[in-house]
């Protein structure tokens, strides 16, 4: 049987690579925009190398709230799945390997979880 903090490290695991990927993504898209001479081109690439770094941020934040604050709780919120499940999916289209590959387990993990609190709830 698994330990039962696997889930709780994944998303923590997860949490720590979004954080790291998403400051890689700032500073690797001005370092490129430094290269650029045509101030018209500099905006556009680096708002979208800051919103796309700035969206692995914020989803590194919620996986940390995740881990730490819902996990903990007695009973899974509802809201919890189609978060991860939302979250899968972009981290998907943008290629992001080790955030699938991190929150799909985890995700299996809570669905059980999640389903063995519905079944000790009705008996």
């Amino acid at each position: 049987m698994l330990d039962k903090k696997w889930d709780k490290r994944l998303l923590i695991i997860c949490a720590a690579w979004q954080f790291i990927d998403g400051a890689l993504t700032i500073v690797l898209g001005f370092l490129n925009m430094t290269k650029m001479n045509d101030i018209g081109k500099l905006v556009p690439i680096s708002s979208f190398n800051g919103l796309i770094g700035t969206m692995f941020i914020l989803a590194g934040l919620t996986n940390l709230l995740i881990a730490y604050y819902f996990l903990s709780q007695k009973e899974i919120n509802k809201w919890i799945m189609p978060i991860l499940v939302t979250e899968i999916i972009i981290s998907y289209f943008c290629m992001d390997i080790i955030a699938v590959g991190t929150l799909v387990p985890a995700t299996i993990i809570i669905s059980l979880k999640k389903k063995r609190q519905k079944l000790a709830n009705m008996q």
